[in-house]
């Protein structure tokens, strides 16, 4: 008898400690730490989210909550064209912008969408180049204090065909090359477009571009701006590089999203003689998920929800939508809003770069 409760008392203590483990297992992944078991999400992004989606800290909170995402990145146009195939793979798909969303969700017949993140369009530039053009006064003192690009005394020059040693009183940076804002290709990359969406406003006397009359009216500006800039990068990160590697000899001006500048911000990434400012208008390029599966949906939730992906993402340069995080004195006062997808595409195709258009752009 004395043997049989030894040999009862042991199996008792092996039970409570197998109990034990099992307990404790799932506590880590329900309850105490947060983790769950994983599933694997693909989306497809805009390239300036790169950086976020590839940072350690956002791939292990996302595992944690039980998602391993894996992103490739598109331009927006080229974006639309993948999710329109067969069997394309992927649970969500996160757009730069709000024209390119509503085409999405429009051609896909979808209606759910998750705001996420906003970012201004903003002006990569160096100390230079600032002070030639604001001589020049293509570069003024803004509404809150600070210098912004005027996108009209811009269009001035490119009409009158300033170049840079042309600029008044210019003796910091005088290649004979025109005095342009470089951007993207707008038939590949979301910020192309929201610069089509201010310059085209400002062509078109402060009013959105809305009809075909109107396009046709404003394009002579748009082929100044966009056309004669020749050769473009196709994503807005290969932009960037461009400006922060090769520096103002090639770039001397980049629109960029104002989240890119911020998560280079700190030196040594960085220099004094390298300036950002905000386009007089600027555009905000919202960035909504849209989902393509429960899982993708499910993705979207935490990114908007989990206050440390909100975090991260303001650690980033994005402005989440469900909070503000920005001081007041940080956001662009003179901001405009886009045309609709169509408008747009019928400014691209007037721009694509064929030996019609480039006849038509006087090229």
């Amino acid at each position: 008898m004395a043997r049989m409760r030894i040999v009862a008392l042991v199996v008792g203590v092996v039970l409570i400690a197998v109990a034990a483990v099992v307990v404790t297992n799932f506590g880590r992944n329900e309850a105490g730490d947060g983790c769950r078991d994983q599933v694997a999400v693909r989306g497809v992004i805009g390239s300036e989210k790169e950086a976020f989606f590839d940072d350690e800290r956002v791939t292990n909170r996302l595992a944690c909550l039980g998602f391993t995402v894996a992103v490739d990145s598109r331009g927006s146009r080229e974006m639309l064209d993948t999710l329109t195939t067969d069997n394309h793979g992927y649970g969500f798909a996160f757009p730069s912008s709000t024209p390119t969303a509503q085409k999405i969700l429009a051609t896909l017949g979808l209606h759910d969408d998750i705001p996420l993140f906003s970012t201004p369009m903003a002006v990569a530039t160096f100390r230079p180049v600032a002070l030639a053009l604001k001589r020049a006064n293509i570069i003024q003192p803004g509404a809150n204090g600070k210098d912004v690009l005027d996108i009209a005394a811009l269009l001035t020059a490119a009409r009158n065909g300033m170049t840079w040693d042309q600029v008044p009183g210019n003796r910091e940076y005088t290649p004979h090359k025109a005095v342009l804002l470089s951007t993207t290709d707008p038939q590949d990359s979301n910020s192309a477009i929201m610069y089509l969406s201010i310059a085209s406003q400002v062509a078109n006397g402060g009013a959105i571009v809305t009809t075909p009359e109107q396009v046709r009216s404003v394009l002579p500006d748009l082929c100044r701006l966009i056309f004669y800039q020749g050769d473009k990068p196709e994503t807005s990160q290969v932009l960037f590089d461009n400006y922060l590697v090769d520096g103002m000899g090639r770039t001397p001006m980049a629109l960029i999203y104002e989240a890119q500048y911020l998560t280079k911000a700190p030196p040594p990434a960085l220099t004094e003689d390298n300036e950002v400012l905000y386009p007089k208008p600027t555009v905000y390029s919202r960035h909504t998920l849209i989902p393509l599966s429960d899982n993708g949906k499910a993705v979207g939730m935490a990114l908007r929800d989990d206050p440390e992906l909100v975090r991260l993402a303001t650690e980033h340069g994005f402005r989440p939508e469900k909070s503000t995080t920005a001081p007041a004195a940080d956001r662009p006062v003179d901001v405009v809003e886009s045309p609709s997808f169509d408008v747009l595409e019928e400014m691209l195709a007037a721009l694509a770069p064929t030996s019609e258009n480039a006849t038509r752009c006087g090229r």
